[in-house]
């Protein structure tokens, strides 16, 4: 097997693992404590209230988006997936970059 077969086949290969991903959310994952502000509530004699929040930018403004607890697992898999496909699209990147750049001008799909 050649060299450009050898980058074809990673290429296909990173493809079929960005496909695999599922959902994607792209954003950060910021994890706030606050106090909820009931007088009664154990959080003001103690630790206060943990939630997740993702941000992320819409058209320039910064968006916050509150999870609610019984979807954070979901949530950072979503975000973990999309750390997972930005590295993969890296990754693929610079092989056909290596394509581009080896001998042998035949082009070929993949």
């Amino acid at each position: 097997m050649t060299e450009r077969e050898k980058l074809w086949k990673k290429a296909r290969k990173l493809r079929s693992e960005m496909r695999r991903l599922g959902p994607l959310l792209k954003g950060s994952v910021v994890l706030r404590e606050m106090k909820c502000g009931k007088i009664n509530c154990t959080c003001t004699r103690g630790k206060p209230h943990s939630f997740l929040c993702i941000t992320y930018k819409e058209r320039g403004k910064t968006k916050t988006v509150y999870v609610d607890k019984n979807r954070t697992e979901e949530a950072l898999s979503w975000f973990a997936n999309y750390k997972k496909f930005k590295s993969l699209l890296s990754q693929h990147a610079q092989v056909l970059f290596s394509l581009l750049k080896s001998q042998g001008k035949t082009a070929k799909k993949g």
